[in-house]
């Protein structure tokens, strides 16, 4: 499926001007009067996993709106996300967390639908320093996580974890300040963590580190088929923080 082409016709459908951006390959879009560059790699990836070409025009629904996200910026919906650390376009607002893998300062719409990364005209527009808005997107990360529902599963004496939150980037409560609180009763303490993907998240004690090898493969599929996907390593959490010990061949 040709989702460039795709991508192009519902613009031009919709009399939305675009162009190539000559140095990055993006489509920059004119829209309200200012310029976006969108990368089409996610949708892409979104596309060929489901065979549903509605996402494009979704898509476009999505950038359209964009800018009235900007008229309905909160401070609840300020949050940190993990996001891969390749994208030829770095976010403003960025921590390394791994060599493949940076937690991002992004805000999401009241929809839950749209994340969009924060740049230094919303955090005045917020009336927000830096260091005060990283705080609040980790009380943010703290309060979903609270909401939350933390569900296991016994796999041959290996307590596996799993999330279940309205947030559409569960992998990001691994930077939750409240985790170990959340998860020690239930699942222990340091934990090894796998983040394939935004919206994919398993958690164990890192006292079963040969479980890891039990899924890899699982890891390495949910990550070639993933519409965000994040990063193949696999995350220790402790009280030093979140840190990578190793990762999976991820596919070429």
């Amino acid at each position: 499926m040709q989702v460039q082409k795709l991508f192009e016709d519902e613009l031009a459908s919709r009399g939305v001007t675009w162009s190539i951006d000559a140095e990055s390959g993006r489509h920059v879009i004119e829209l309200h009067g200012g310029r976006l560059l969108v990368s089409l790699a996610n949708l892409e990836r979104d596309v060929a996993s489901s065979a549903d070409a509605g996402k494009i025009a979704r898509f476009v629904d999505s950038i359209q709106q964009s800018d009235l996200a900007l008229d309905t910026l909160s401070a609840e919906r300020l949050y940190w996300i993990l996001e891969p650390n390749d994208y030829v376009d770095k976010a403003s607002f960025r921590v390394p967390v791994s060599k493949r893998a940076d937690r991002v300062l992004i805000h999401l719409s009241l929809d839950d639908k749209l994340v969009s990364w924060v740049t230094a005209d919303m955090l005045r527009q917020l009336d927000l320093s830096d260091s005060e808005a990283e705080a609040v997107a980790f009380s943010n990360l703290d309060r979903a996580l609270s909401e939350a529902a933390l569900e296991t599963s016994d796999v041959d004496g290996v307590g596996l974890g799993f999330i279940s939150t309205s947030l559409p980037f569960k992998a990001a409560l691994i930077l939750a300040p409240n985790l170990k609180k959340v998860t020690e009763e239930k699942l222990g303490w340091p934990l090894l963590a796998v983040a394939p993907d935004r919206d994919f998240l398993y958690l164990w004690a890192a006292r079963h580190s040969d479980f890891a090898g039990r899924l890899g493969e699982i890891v390495v599929r949910e990550y070639a088929a993933a519409p965000y996907p994040i990063s193949t390593e696999i995350f220790e959490l402790s009280d030093q923080g979140v840190r990578a010990i190793g990762a999976f061949s991820a596919p070429r």
